[in-house]
């Protein structure tokens, strides 16, 4: 894989880092500036540390390290005997670096031994590792979100004792969640929680009995487990479910790991608790409804970042070989089909990471807010990162595994074989519009906020930021208009129709939303003039045929 740092040689990651993104608003909220515990004298110093840091080490290590030894992981893979899970050295290499750079607690408070860093420069730092080795991210990336859980509902005790583990690398976690019978659908968990054991006077510990499966890095220390705790017959559903803690131990067997198409340096386990100790975390029966969905709208967001990174390394990869393979007398790359596949591939590369940050920098925003205490604000940013985060999931990881689909056909045959890079990519990249939840469930997750209105108010917003190329945002706003009809009509529909369109008038929101970026982008940036020019000029048909969709429906059923 080219590159010597996979930060400052994005130059279109570097763009939003360093022109962007609001720092400003963000430090103010996650940080006090001024306190003797605060590292920073203002933002701008803040900002510089954060940016330095993903420069070196992430960007550094990620090129240097991590992407030379994908293959070796990828071979060997992760290995099971004997109830254990052996890493291929590669991995270890990997995660030991990882601890050396101090990166496994990025967003860990400073006070258990973290950087504290907002969640925008995570999102960055996943990108950059995933693009090196996306497997590795589901090491990296799941310990943010794990960790700030704990952080966000566990008791100032767990936080204690798991943290500081946590920030060092010393702990890994894993959030084990679905079952055999309960994928998508966790409502129908059925482990059980040993009730009786919470009113131990001595210990207050409870017990999880039961199977739970596709378990990224089972074999983790600390696994956050959604479990039935109340008698199914007087709650059933949802709200019978809550939220525990347990670490790994001879109670926590993984039964075996998952033979996948990808991914393979992570371990996929099924995991069978024993009567396992267990902490509980927050309030009984709101497992599902409070704690599995916070951490569910992180892990979305980091899955949305995987994505992102495997989408600039097939691009790279395939900028790369265009070049390079000649045909007929030139490089590929001098082919108009081929030329404009490439360009297609930045593009919309450039357009799913515009997306991807605005709602993380959103993300920071509400984060902030609720630790302020700003309950006004905390309500508000709150209600537009639980619209925008499946959005920007779905959005990241369906354009990602189509930049990997294109980066296969502009190898052609070789692209095919193992000897070149994007064929592992293409294999990885297929999970990321799974798991985490599908990208049906994004859309339909999006659909009913979008008709709620949730997301009026931030487009009108993104409208305003423009100021220039008035042509072009004249044809933005041409589709802003179709999508405003668009959820006036679905207001009037029963849920099942707005489901069935759901992709159709998601898709013309993203369109609306990536055009205005991209021209408020291109104040700043003369290059994104043209960037902006082609997707709006691509938006228009696709709009009207969206519109099309949304308006007139048909949904048949196909029985020969």
């Amino acid at each position: 894989m080219p590159g010597e740092n996979f930060y400052t040689e994005n130059k279109d990651l570097k763009f939003l880092m360093d022109e962007i993104i609001d720092w400003k608003a963000i430090v103010d909220l996650k940080e006090k500036i001024g306190d003797e515990e605060c590292p920073y004298d203002d933002a701008e110093e803040a900002k510089a540390t954060y940016l330095g840091m993903l420069e070196d080490p992430v960007g550094d290590i990620a090129a240097k390290r991590f992407a030379p030894r994908a293959e070796e992981v990828d071979t060997i893979g992760c290995q099971y005997k004997d109830g254990e899970v052996i890493f291929p050295e590669g991995l270890k290499r990997n995660l030991q670096d990882l601890m050396d750079a101090q990166l496994m607690g990025m967003t860990i408070p400073r006070e258990y031994g973290g950087l504290q860093f907002p969640e925008t420069v995570y999102t960055a730092a996943i990108e950059v590792v995933s693009q090196a080795d996306a497997s590795l991210m589901n090491f990296f990336g799941l310990q943010g979100g794990i960790a700030e859980t704990i952080m966000e509902f566990a008791s100032d005790e767990l936080k204690q004792q798991y943290l500081p583990r946590m920030s060092t690398g010393e702990f890994t976690g894993a959030m084990a969640l679905t079952e055999p019978d309960a994928g998508s659908d966790l409502a129908a968990v059925s482990a059980k929680a040993d009730i009786e054991a919470e009113i131990d006077p001595e210990t207050g510990m409870w017990h999880i009995n039961g199977t739970k499966r596709f378990i990224t890095n089972g074999c983790g220390d600390v696994i956050l487990v959604l479990a039935r705790s109340e008698d199914a017959s007087r709650k059933s559903g949802g709200r019978g479910l809550s939220f525990f803690l347990v670490e790994k131990g001879d109670t926590v067997k993984v039964r075996r790991i998952e033979n996948k198409l990808g991914i393979h340096g992570s371990p996929t386990c099924e995991l069978y608790f024993d009567n396992s100790p267990a902490y509980l975390i927050g309030r009984r029966g709101m497992g599902l409804a409070r704690y599995t969905a916070w951490l569910m709208l992180a892990a979305r967001l980091a899955i949305g970042a995987q994505a992102q990174g495997i989408a600039e390394a097939a691009l790279q990869e395939s900028l790369k070989y265009a070049e390079e393979r000649e045909q007929f007398g030139k490089p590929i790359r001098q082919f108009p089909q081929v030329a404009a596949m490439l360009a297609n591939m930045r593009v919309y590369t450039e357009a799913s990471r515009a997306l991807l940050y605005a709602t993380s920098e959103i993300v920071d925003l509400h984060q902030g807010a609720e630790r302020r205490e700003l309950k006004e604000e905390t309500k508000a940013y709150g209600k537009l990162a639980e619209a925008l985060t499946p959005i920007a999931k779905y959005y990241s990881t369906e354009i990602a595994n189509k930049i990997c689909y294109d980066a296969i056909q502009i190898h052609g045959g070789n692209g095919f074989m193992k000897d070149y890079p994007v064929e592992r990519l293409y294999r990885d990249v297929r999970i990321t519009n799974i798991y985490e939840g599908t990208s049906q469930i994004q859309v339909n997750w999006g659909i009913s906020r979008l008709v709620r209105g949730d997301l009026n108010e931030y487009i009108a917003g993104l409208a305003e930021k423009v100021t220039r190329n008035p042509e072009l945002k004249a044809e933005v706003d041409k589709a802003a208009a179709v999508l405003q009809e668009c959820l006036a009509f679905l207001k009037e529909k029963d849920v099942g129709y707005r489901e069935l369109i759901a992709p159709h008038a998601v898709d013309i929101f993203i369109d609306v939303a990536v055009g205005y970026l991209f021209l408020a982008q291109a104040e700043k940036w003369e290059y994104k003039v043209e960037v902006a020019r082609k997707f709006i000029h691509d938006m228009a048909p696709r709009v009207e045929m969206n519109r099309q969709y949304t308006l007139d429906a048909l949904l048949v059923e196909l029985n020969p």
